[in-house]
């Protein structure tokens, strides 16, 4: 019986991972909520400025914004 050569088996590589953009909330998705992304966006701008304009929080400035838009459409939604 033949020992196994280490440099015979078979190499595993790593498959290749697609960058794709983050999936938008189901909220986002929707026709009725149209400039939903565009909203935080200005938003999360405005807290940049607040900050002073200093890089390094966009992800931090972009949640805060998703959370303060999304609060405003949902309650806008369950008053109308």
């Amino acid at each position: 019986m033949a020992a196994k050569n280490p440099s015979s088996a078979p190499r595993r590589t790593k498959k290749a991972v697609s960058a794709q953009p983050p999936m938008a909330s189901p909220s986002m998705q929707t026709a009725s909520n149209g400039n939903l992304q565009e909203e935080i966006r200005r938003r999360a701008y405005e807290l940049y400025l607040q900050r002073g304009s200093t890089p390094g929080n966009e992800s931090d400035d972009w949640l805060v914004a998703e959370r303060e838009v999304l609060s405003r459409a949902a309650s806008a939604g369950h008053s109308a």
